[in-house]
């Protein structure tokens, strides 16, 4: 398993989705097509959850895992001091196939 833990802060002009996709690709530095399962997971407020817009332009990061791959968006609500919601990315393959 590997785990990474990445904050992304906005650039001048950049949405939080565009700052989410680029620390993506600028600090993961996995090949991806070398796990069976990947959880990506995305922390926001309640107070300031992804729109719907910044939900759409995520669904890039898919495009990083191999074709063969199943993609899946959960969101959660986690209880604490401070609600937040939890965007997850799994993408998993068939234990059947081989990692290329």
């Amino acid at each position: 398993m590997v785990k990474r833990r990445i904050y992304s802060f906005q650039m001048d002009g950049e949405s939080r989705a565009e700052a989410i996709c680029r620390a993506f690709q600028q600090y993961t530095l996995v090949d991806w097509a070398l796990y069976n399962k990947v959880s990506f997971q995305i922390v926001s407020s309640v107070k300031h959850p992804l729109l719907m817009r910044e939900l759409s332009q995520l669904m890039s990061i898919a495009q990083s895992f191999k074709d063969s791959a199943q993609v899946e968006f959960l969101q959660e609500s986690q209880a604490g001091a401070e609600q937040r919601l939890l965007l997850v990315i799994l993408a998993y393959r068939d234990g059947n196939e081989s990692a290329e």
